[in-house]
């Protein structure tokens, strides 16, 4: 035990001493973190194009909902959820939820808002103007409270779809008769109303009919600025916008916390290449067959290097990770998990060091086939592109990629809210492909030195 300890403090102080392989290891996934964690910050965390997912819930099932559903799931700003299934793109139904899982989805942050068209609900030119009585169903924009930008949003693509809608309404000779035979029930059954009182609106509502008959229903003109102040603020009386509380834990706080994830991984793989290269040099100028010929057994040699290839990787994770703390504000919600998902990635990428030493018998060789075997692994994985960011296609690519699966442990502790069940699946994952890794790289290494 103290020749494998004496062993990797050994190969410690020789990594120390070596300042090219420490820039990679400390400096560059920091210069990563703060440099991709500047341009997201400056973009509003890679937000600020894009859609605002929508998820709807259609109670009323109504052709005039349907048309709503439909102007919502086409408008440009928007990103409504459609069923798998037949069709592609826009040619999909929408998928409508159940208040519940809408309201589940908005918690969990998988969308931002949901919006709920009751059972009753309909369009009518008439209720942008007081029509229908305060008893009269309203549509309901649930969004978490601190969100008011995108909920300002929201309301402005609600007046444009609906006024659309109210546009073809009006040159829809059969529909307007319809609204205006709807208004007289609801006059006829007003007990606000006196008699007088009806009767004028009955008179207004015969004129208006007529009206319809007789003239072309085309473009309508636009309304000038006291009749589009009147209709929008009708409009916002038939959204009431409900407070729904994203879940702590469930979307990063600040873009630091998407980028130091991502750089962290950089650094351990840089550790790894690091002691890949030095047994390799070891080899060559003959240090590990003196190592060979004194009293250390082969098991211990390579546990020296193994554990030190560990230490290291967990001690960069332990800087890169108090530098996010202390200097930028970065949040840990699980201090606990976050050592598991740090020593789970450590323990991949000391495997993954065993096999990459034996990949050639030179350091040339061995660098170039490592970082070109690496490479590819961590584009797909979330080294390049932040793993809330990544299009559809490309994260099922990069389940594939050990990078992801260390980024997923470590963006679970630090803001996605895992339980231990929830962390137990990458860590699994990363201590198997280390296991992998560590037995091909010990038969090869043994097979070459006889």
């Amino acid at each position: 035990m103290n020749a494998l300890l004496h062993l990797a403090a050994k190969d410690l102080r020789v990594l120390s001493r070596d300042r090219f392989a420490l820039f990679w290891i400390f400096a560059f996934p920091l210069m990563y973190a703060l440099f991709f964690g500047a341009i997201f910050g400056d973009s509003g965390g890679g937000s600020g194009r894009a859609r605002v997912k929508l998820a709807l819930v259609d109670e009323a099932r109504s052709d005039a909902s349907a048309r709503l559903v439909a102007a919502l799931a086409a408008h440009e700003s928007l990103e409504v959820p459609r069923l798998d299934g037949e069709g592609e793109g826009t040619e999909r139904p929408v998928r409508l939820d159940a208040l519940e899982e809408a309201r589940a989805a908005v918690k969990r942050g998988e969308a931002l808002a949901y919006l709920r068209i009751p059972a009753g609900f309909e369009i009518s030119p008439f209720a942008l103007f007081g029509g229908g009585g305060d008893d009269a169903p309203h549509l309901e924009l649930g969004i978490d409270p601190s969100r008011s930008a995108e909920a300002g949003m929201l309301q402005g693509v609600l007046m444009e779809t609906v006024f659309g809608g109210l546009g073809e309404s009006f040159q829809d000779r059969d529909r307007m008769k319809s609204e205006i035979a709807k208004a007289r029930e609801e006059v006829d059954a007003a007990e606000d109303l006196s008699g007088a009182q009806k009767l004028v609106l009955q008179t207004f509502f015969s004129s208006l009919e007529r009206l319809t008959e007789e003239v072309s229903l085309g473009e309508s003109p636009s309304p000038g600025d006291g009749e589009d102040a009147t209709a929008a603020s009708g409009l916002l009386d038939l959204v009431e916008t409900v407070d729904v509380t994203r879940e702590t834990g469930r979307s990063p706080r600040s873009a630091f916390e998407i980028t130091f994830p991502s750089s962290m991984m950089w650094g351990v793989m840089s550790v790894a290449l690091g002691f890949a290269i030095t047994l390799v040099r070891e080899r060559t100028n003959g240090t590990l067959l003196r190592l060979r010929i004194a009293p250390i057994g082969r098991a211990e040699l390579l546990g020296g290097k193994a554990l030190a290839c560990f230490a290291a990787c967990f001690l960069v994770l332990l800087f890169l990770t108090g530098f996010g703390v202390v200097a930028l504000g970065v949040h840990v919600e699980s201090p606990g998990l976050l050592l598991l998902a740090m020593a789970s990635s450590a323990f991949c990428f000391t495997g993954l060091m065993m096999t990459v030493s034996v990949l050639g018998k030179t350091e040339q060789a061995v660098a170039g086939a490592s970082w070109g075997l690496m490479m590819p692994f961590a584009m797909i994985g979330g080294g390049m592109i932040p793993l809330i960011a990544m299009p559809a296609w490309l994260a099922t690519l990069s389940d594939f990629s050990f990078f992801k699966w260390g980024i997923l442990a470590l963006e679970g502790a630090i803001w996605r809210g895992f339980t231990l069940p929830d962390m137990l699946g990458p860590c699994a994952i990363l201590i198997a492909i280390g296991l992998a890794f560590f037995g091909i790289g010990l038969a090869v290494f043994r097979r070459s030195m006889g």
